[in-house]
């Protein structure tokens, strides 16, 4: 008998803000970022699928919100 070979292609994760140049300059930001992605993991597990799109489509628009916060926030500390 031959002995097939497995190939295991292993599956991308996503990527943790945690470990990122974010979390040295900004580690409230990146723990934010570690929650929203987070979040988003567990919305895609629910069992309805719409309720799961409209809720990760919120998630979503929430994460530019805040990003677009934090972003001004930056811009008025650089002028003070």
């Amino acid at each position: 008998m031959t002995k097939s070979e497995s190939v295991v292609i292993p599956f991308p994760t996503p990527h943790n803000p945690l470990h990122s140049h974010v979390a040295d300059d900004c580690p409230l930001q990146a723990a934010a970022e570690y929650r929203a992605a987070l979040l988003a993991k567990l919305l895609r597990r629910m069992p309805e699928p719409e309720l799961a799109s409209t809720t990760h489509a919120l998630l979503s628009e929430l994460i530019v919100l805040y990003r677009r916060a934090i972003a001004q926030a930056a811009g008025r500390a650089e002028h003070d």
